[in-house]
This record gives C-alpha cells, structure tokens and sequence, in this order.
C-alpha cells in the first residue's frame, strides 16, 4: 500500500541533503540531535516516547526532528511547551533552549519550507498506517 504521506517525506528527505545525528541522550527524556539540512546544523531536543529514534532508519529520525519542531509550533507559550514533554520549567536550561527555538525554526524553515511531518499524531500514536510503514520503510 502506498501512503502519500511517507511519500511526501521521502520528496523533502531527497530535496535536501538532511541527516539527523544523535549527540547525547539528553535530559528528561529528550535526545538531543544535530539536524543537517543542506550546509546548516541545528542543536535540538527530540521527543523520543517510543524509543523509535535509529540512524539506520534516517526517515523515522526525520520524522521525530519534524514532529518536535510541529509541537514547538504549537505550544502557546513556555509552559505549555514544558507540560508537552513532561520537563522541569524552573529549569533555565530549557528556558534558554526554548528562548532560541524560534530562529533554529525560521532557519530550517527557510532551508526547507514550512515545517510538517506529513504523519498525524494519531497513526503515530497508534503505531499504524503510515506511521508502520515508515518504521518498515
């Protein structure tokens, strides 16, 4: 079965030159990464919930970058941002993090267009659809 969603992915994967590293385990939960696109890198913090982040598998580690950069997006403020991922808001690490995520979004914006996983929170959650064909992609 075909999923223009995954497609779709592979499309913006191919347009540029992206890889995703894993630097540290991070805190809390969240891995920290480096986001390549094209000659720009990027410091971020992914949620990893499912323990599905693989460098053997760089479209699912894509996909975590891009759903972490949508949940950013979509947090109306710090502590809403903070609640999402279960972290410590007192913790100036992640105010700081959360103070520079607007200019990583509008640079790897600028390198790739607007930000979109193309996958719902659903199938993710679910582990389904195209979310399963990802993992076996």
């Amino acid at each position: 079965m075909k999923y223009p969603e995954l497609e779709k992915l592979v499309e913006l994967n191919r347009e540029h030159q992206m890889n995703v590293k894993r630097l540290s385990n991070g805190a809390e939960g969240l891995l920290e990464v480096e986001f390549l696109v094209d000659a720009h890198s990027w410091r971020l913090y992914v949620d990893d919930e499912y323990r599905d982040f693989d460098e053997q598998k760089p479209l699912v580690c894509l996909f975590l970058v891009l759903r972490s950069l949508e949940d950013f997006a979509e947090s109306t403020d710090y502590l809403n941002w903070c609640n999402v991922y279960h972290l410590n808001a007192s913790d100036m690490k992640w105010l700081t993090y959360y103070r520079d995520l607007p200019a990583s979004y509008a640079g790897i914006e600028k390198q790739i267009g607007p930000i979109n996983s193309f996958i719902s929170d659903l199938d993710y959650q679910l582990r389904s659809g195209v979310f399963y064909a990802l993992l076996h992609h």
